[in-house]
C-alpha cells in the first residue's frame, strides 16, 4: 500500500470511528492489556534464523511482551509487514486498521516512512537492540523486551476493543518470513481504583 493511500485510510478511520475523542485527557482513561504473544517461522530448514523465542511476562497486571531471535547469516534486504485488526462480532467483518508492507532497511533507519510507522519505530527503540541500519548481523541475539504500548503516545480514543496485531520480517532474497509475531490484546478502560485521586 502506498504511503499516501495508507494516510488517507487512517484519516478516514479517525473521522468515522464512533466515540473518537480529540481531547488529550481521554487518553488516560484507557490502557492496552496484552493477552498473548506468540511467534513462528517459515524458515523450517534454519537457512536464515538460528533460534527464536516469544512470550509475555508472567504478571497478571501490566503484562509486557518479548521477542528474541538470532540469525544464521546477516540479513540486509528485507520487508517488514504489519497488520492491525479490530475484531468484531459476527455478522460484522473485522475492521482492518492497518495493513502495510514496507522496506525493512528504511524502517530500521526510520527513513521515508508514514508517520504511524515512524512513531512505532521511535517507541520501539526504548525496548530493543535492533540496529539503526541494515544488516541484521549473524550470531547476535536481537530482542524486544518488556514492551508495553503507552496509549498516551497515540491519539486519544474512547472505546474498549480487542486488538490483534501480526508482524513479520521477510527476506527478499529467499522469500521467507523468517520470523512472525502474533499479538492478542485489548484496549480497556482503567478502573477508578487505578486512577490517582
Amino acid at each position: 500500500m502506498k504511503p499516501k493511500t495508507l494516510g488517507a485510510w487512517i484519516i478516514i478511520f479517525l473521522c468515522c470511528l464512533p466515540n473518537w475523542k480529540l481531547e488529550a485527557e481521554a487518553k488516560n482513561n484507557f490502557e492496552l492489556q496484552t493477552d498473548n504473544f506468540t511467534c513462528s517461522s517459515e524458515d523450517v530448514n534454519s537457512r536464515i534464523i538460528k533460534e527464536y523465542r516469544c512470550g509475555i511476562s508472567k504478571g497478571s497486571k501490566r503484562r509486557t511482551w518479548r521477542m528474541e531471535f538470532m540469525l544464521v547469516q546477516p540479513v540486509a534486504d528485507h520487508d517488514f509487514f504489519m497488520k492491525i485488526i479490530l475484531p468484531r462480532r459476527r455478522p460484522l467483518t473485522d475492521f482492518v486498521l492497518l495493513n502495510v508492507t514496507t522496506d525493512g532497511c528504511q524502517l530500521l533507519a526510520n527513513r521515508n516512512q508514514v508517520p504511524l510507522m515512524r512513531l512505532g519505530r521511535n517507541i520501539m527503540e526504548r525496548f530493543s537492540n535492533f540496529p539503526k541500519q541494515c544488516p541484521f548481523e549473524a550470531n547476535v541475539t536481537y530482542y524486544i523486551r518488556g514492551f508495553r504500548l503507552d496509549l498516551n503516545l497515540l491519539p486519544a480514543v474512547d472505546m474498549e476493543t480487542p486488538v490483534h496485531v501480526e508482524l513479520s520480517y521477510r527476506s527478499k532474497q529467499q522469500g521467507l518470513r523468517w520470523i512472525s509475531g502474533y499479538l492478542k490484546a485489548s484496549v480497556q478502560r482503567i478502573s477508578d481504583k487505578k486512577h490517582p485521586k
